[in-house]
């Protein structure tokens, strides 16, 4: 209620009584004419200032309201489309099981052609049913296309059906935050694919600085926090809030190193290896900040330390994407990085091919000076050679006088030798004569000479190769020498005056050798070096790194240490045959699929979903391979090579060497007697007898013949192999005779028919075929896919019927019967989906009564308290009306 404003009792002013009698009438007329306007709409708050929580808390409501409101106008429409579906395959149950009656009523030796044909024929019309009840359309939009509601679902061409829609379900907000599924694909209810065709082949790709954070982990990504690098002395926070890829953490934390160091932090195959410079000293570690995972997530945290060690980071793992370039697939590249302290003198040595062939490979730099009794080359004329073979180390010696140089060449090859010092020392009076000896723990060969300078030259060598460390000849390195004398003396003053080293020059098997001038050679004048032995670059791709360059105008420009050596590691995988392609069999036809020219995964998905074959190829939900799969119904599918290895690599060939034998034959396996299931006779008449009651997939069968004893004669026995074109076993027989390659079954065995080497119901193979010098005999594929659903059990049930074959006639009946399941089941989905909705409905509905009542309660009237308001303000003004009018006649008589 509005505030009644008293009039003081004292002497006061006129005009303070007629202000304060003004304001009281004010206020009541204000307060009634509130009250007037809030009966007559009901509304209590007309503006948010007349009661700012309440008025809060109603636009809150409101909007809440218009929430829900909206919610179950969405589930008014999924109720519409789930009815609408519920109807659409209502009838679908009483047509299969027509169509099943008729069928086994012709699955006899006795039923007549023309009984046959009746059933052929309710079949088809079955079929033609089902495609227009799968096609149906319902507020614009195709019920059981999946997501693809624009796109007719189910094609019926001829003896097939495709499923041209998707596995997606649409999905409507029946909630304020609870989405439901509003349809069922048309391959939940039909079917539409098949099974997922994929081998065991990891196409995880390599990492590169493109990769994305968020890829990583199989597609996890990675905490973007902040982590902490230290030296033991000097620490920085480096925050990874705006880093994108692997490249955008590799360069913030090279320009964000400990105070005073240098941090470099490079990208390998397979994620993060950080080294710190050693001049500064200390315990490199790398630690979380604030609880984080960062470190730990990139593969990087080490809270001990490694002192001045490099920190080599876990496998990183990054995801298969649709935009991955396929040389970042099928495996990795050796590589290694030939690292001098300082920059601009990093190398980068890689290979040109994947596999672990160049793994392994070392590179070291040799003072060219040491080598001989030359005068060793002058930078910018550094020479690179390539060893398969180890190499030993050798010094060269220069004694004064002419005609006594020396090389020595170590006796063993390989890396022990390096570094060996040889000193010349005085040995006393000893004349012509010389001594020699090794020390294996300090690596020192000492010379002795005559102290008054008779030594001569040959009995130096004679002393070194009698020692048997090194072997010593003559040197004519220098021409300046004069040629070998072998009573040449050497000087009494060459007694610790002349030294030598072997230095770096002896290498393991698969060296390179990169010959340089000690404190003068840099980086640029390696890489040329290196870029000039063709033997090199026939395996390598040698660059400068990125991540150590100053600029482009510096690049390479310091000096190499050396000291400095690399191996490459971390090759693995193979080098893909894209070019040719493979073989996909749908439908009675072939298609021969090549991926020539293919740049990424996203090349090798269109060119396969593109190629008219009827598949569908995606990337696996574990994001590290391919899957393929065929949506037509009707026939068998399968994926196999076009004459080289592509299937296999990308993994998706559906006959591998690991297929399970009891995976055969649509999962019915291979039978197996006990002793001999078939008999392989080669063109010389020798027969090779197999038992595969022991083999439980391709690969031992295989096995079980290539290995047989009658058969292991070199060049001349039976090779049994996956098909090169398509499918199936084949056998190559080397073999000459006047026989002919073929394969006998074993009386009560159908092993070889199930392994697809025999036709079905005969006891001996086809001919075999003679290709070039070996004759060829190629089995058919025995693991055949197919799309699981009623389209492909009706067209099966009418193949067999056309062809009269009962035993793939009781197979197809069995699959209607598992198809009908299928669909009981899918209704039974529909219709707990309807109920869900219903209940929705309800809840929705007992929702908005009470919603409007707390909205009520906020905002509007409360009708009896504002007319017994209205009342009192109605009281009060007329009382103060009254009490105006004898206030505004008083007088000044009023006051004598």
């Amino acid at each position: 209620m509005a505030a009644i404003y008293p009039i003081p009792t004292t002497r006061v002013s006129e005009a303070l009584t007629h202000s304060r009698m003004l304001s009281q009438l004010q206020s009541d007329e204000v307060s009634i004419l509130r009250l007037q306007q809030q009966i007559a709409t009901g509304r209590r708050i007309f503006q948010p200032s007349d009661d700012a929580p309440a008025a809060q808390r109603a636009i809150s409501l409101q909007r809440l309201l218009e929430q829900k409101a909206q919610a179950r106008e969405n589930l008014s429409t999924s109720q519409s489309y789930l009815s609408a579906t519920d109807t659409a395959v209502q009838g679908i149950t009483n047509t299969l099981n027509a169509v099943r009656s008729e069928v086994l009523g012709v699955t006899d030796s006795v039923s007549s052609e023309a009984a046959r044909e009746a059933a052929i024929q309710q079949v088809q019309l079955a079929i033609e049913q089902l495609a227009d009840v799968g096609n149906q359309v319902f507020r614009g939009r195709y019920l059981f296309a999946g997501s693809r509601t624009t796109t007719q679902p189910f094609q019926l061409t001829g003896n097939q059906v495709s499923y041209l829609g998707n596995e997606s379900q649409l999905q409507s907000y029946s909630d304020v935050d609870l989405l439901f599924s509003t349809n069922l694909p048309g391959s939940d209810i039909f079917g539409g694919f098949s099974n997922e065709v994929h081998g065991t082949i990891d196409l995880n790709p390599v990492a590169t600085r493109e990769t994305l954070l968020t890829d990583l982990h199989g597609g996890r990504g990675i905490t973007k926090g902040s982590i902490a690098i230290s030296d033991g002395t000097s620490t920085k926070i480096i925050d990874f809030a705006g880093a994108e890829t692997l490249g955008d953490v590799a360069d913030l934390i090279n320009a964000n190193a400990p105070t005073g160091r240098t941090v470099s932090a490079r990208i390998t195959n397979n994620g993060l290896v950080l080294d710190i410079d050693d001049a500064g000293g200390g315990n490199f570690t790398i630690r979380e900040v604030g609880g984080g995972t960062t470190a730990a997530e990139l593969g990087i945290y080490q809270p001990t330390g490694v002192l001045t060690g490099a920190i080599t980071g876990a496998d990183l793992n990054p995801r298969l994407r649709p935009t991955t370039s396929l040389n970042a697939v099928f495996g990795s590249r050796a590589r290694t990085v030939l690292e001098s302290p300082g920059l601009n003198n990093n190398i980068v040595i890689e290979s040109l091919t994947r596999g672990t062939a160049n793994n392994g490979v070392t590179v070291q730099l040799v003072d060219d000076a040491l080598l001989d009794a030359g005068p060793g080359l002058i930078a910018g004329f550094e020479t690179a050679t390539y060893s398969a073979a180890p190499v030993a180390a050798r010094a060269g010696l220069t004694f004064n006088g002419f005609g006594n140089n020396l090389q020595l060449t170590g006796n063993v090859t390989g890396t022990s030798l390096n570094n060996v010092q040889i000193q010349v020392v005085d040995a006393g009076a000893i004349g012509a004569n010389a001594t020699a000896t090794f020390n294996s723990t300090t690596k020192t060969l000492t010379i002795g000479i005559d102290s008054a300078g008779g030594t001569e030259i040959q009995n130096v060598i004679a002393a070194i190769n009698g020692e048997g460390t090194f072997t010593a000849a003559y040197d004519a390195a220098n021409p300046a020498d004069g040629g070998y004398n072998p009573t040449a003396t050497i000087p009494a003053g060459d007694a610790g005056l002349v030294t030598g080293n072997t230095g770096n020059s002896g290498g393991d098997a698969n060296t390179i050798f990169v010959n340089v001038q000690r404190n003068a050679t840099t980086a640029n004048q390696v890489l040329v070096a290196l870029q000039g032995n063709a033997a090199i670059q026939a395996q390598f791709s040698t660059t400068l790194e990125q991540q150590d360059s100053t600029g482009a105008g510096s690049a390479g420009s310091g000096g190499v240490d050396l000291n400095a050596t690399a191996v490459t590691s971390g090759g693995s995988g193979f080098e893909p045959d894209l070019a040719s392609g493979l073989r996909i069999v749908n439908g009675n036809n072939t298609y021969n699929v090549s991926f020539a020219g293919a740049q990424s995964v996203q090349d090798i998905l269109n060119t396969l979903n593109g190629s008219g074959a009827g598949v569908l190829a995606e990337i696996n939900a574990a994001g590290d391979g391919l899957v393929i799969r065929s949506h037509v119904s009707g026939y068998d599918f399968s994926i196999g090579e076009n004459g080289g290895n592509t299937a296999t690599q990308l993994g998706v060939r559906s006959l591998t060497a690991a297929t399970d034998l009891a995976n055969l034959n649509y999962g019915r396996g291979v039978t197996s007697i006990a002793g001999t299931d078939f008999t392989i006779v080669r063109n010389d008449g020798v027969p090779l007898e197999i038992d595969v009651s022991s083999a439980t997939n391709m690969q031992q069968v295989l096995d079980l013949i290539n290995n047989h004893a009658s058969n292991q004669v070199p060049g001349a026995q039976v090779t049994a192999r996956l098909a090169q074109f398509g499918n199936g076993i084949e056998l190559v027989d080397s073999t000459v005779g006047a026989g002919s390659l073929h394969i006998v079954r074993a009386t009560g065995s159908n092993a070889a028919t199930e392994l697809g080497l025999i036709p079905q119901g005969a006891n001996q193979s086809l001919p075999a075929v003679v290709s070039g010098p070996n004759t060829v005999l190629t089995g058919v594929d025995a693991n055949p896919q197919e799309v699981s659903g009623v389209f492909n059990s009706l067209l099966r049930i009418k193949d067999a019927l056309v062809n009269f074959d009962l035993g793939k006639l009781e197979r197809s009946v069995e699959l209607l019967d598992a198809d009908m399941d299928k669909i009981l089941f899918a209704r039974s989905e529909l219709g707990a989906r309807a109920q869900g909705l219903d209940t929705l409905d309800a809840r929705l509905e007992d929702e908005d009564v009470e919603l409007q009542a707390a909205l009520s309660n906020e905002i509007e009237v409360d009708w009896t308290a504002a007319i017994s308001t209205l009342a009192a303000r109605q009281a009060s003004l007329q009382a103060s009306l009254q009490l105006t009018a004898q206030a505004f006649q008083l007088s000044l008589l009023n006051y004598l």
